[in-house]
């Protein structure tokens, strides 16, 4: 009997792994100021880029089995509730009051997880991991025009999600 992806991985690390391309998304969100219209279009992309890992790497088993759905209303709720207080447990004991702070903490977790993903996966499925997580970042960047009114004008990439993607491709060697 062979073992499910997720059974290769502690519960510590299986959490790391599924939630990185999250963190990825809320960091991206964060680095500009886009106003309340277009911090609600990025968390937005944000979902729908993560969800679309499934569609787009129809072959990767890992990225399929983050993205497992639940399976009723219920357990998607319990499991919703798990993850966010497991998450703020980590963001509290990790002492993060800052979204520069939790953007050190997001590219460390990036590479800690990019190397559990590589040693116990291998190269083709981390490369698919890490491709997924910079093009969620990508969608969120693009998502909103930052500096405008109401959602016109401004600059559809800003000077702080620029640095962020910047730091992110160091970490994310893949590219998407």
């Amino acid at each position: 009997m062979s073992i499910s992806v997720k059974e290769q991985f502690s519960d510590d690390e299986w959490f790391l792994i599924s939630s990185v391309p999250s963190m990825v998304g809320a960091a991206m969100a964060g680095a500009g100021k886009s106003g309340i219209i277009g911090t609600t279009k990025e968390a937005m992309a944000s979902m729908k880029s993560v969800v679309a890992g499934k569609n787009d790497y129809p072959d990767n088993q890992l990225i399929a089995a983050v993205l497992e759905k639940a399976e009723s209303f219920g357990d998607a709720k319990e499991k919703a509730g798990a993850y966010r207080e497991k998450a703020m447990a980590q963001f509290k004991e990790q002492n993060i009051k800052s979204p520069e702070e939790f953007n050190g903490y997001m590219l460390d977790n990036s590479r800690k997880a990019i190397a559990l993903v590589t040693e116990k996966q291998g190269e083709k499925e981390a490369a698919e991991y890490q491709a997924w997580c910079i093009t969620v970042a990508k969608k969120v960047a693009e998502a909103a025009s930052e500096g405008g009114f109401m959602g016109f004008g401004g600059e559809q990439v800003s000077d702080g999600e620029k640095a962020l993607m910047s730091e992110l491709q160091k970490v994310f060697t893949v590219m998407a």
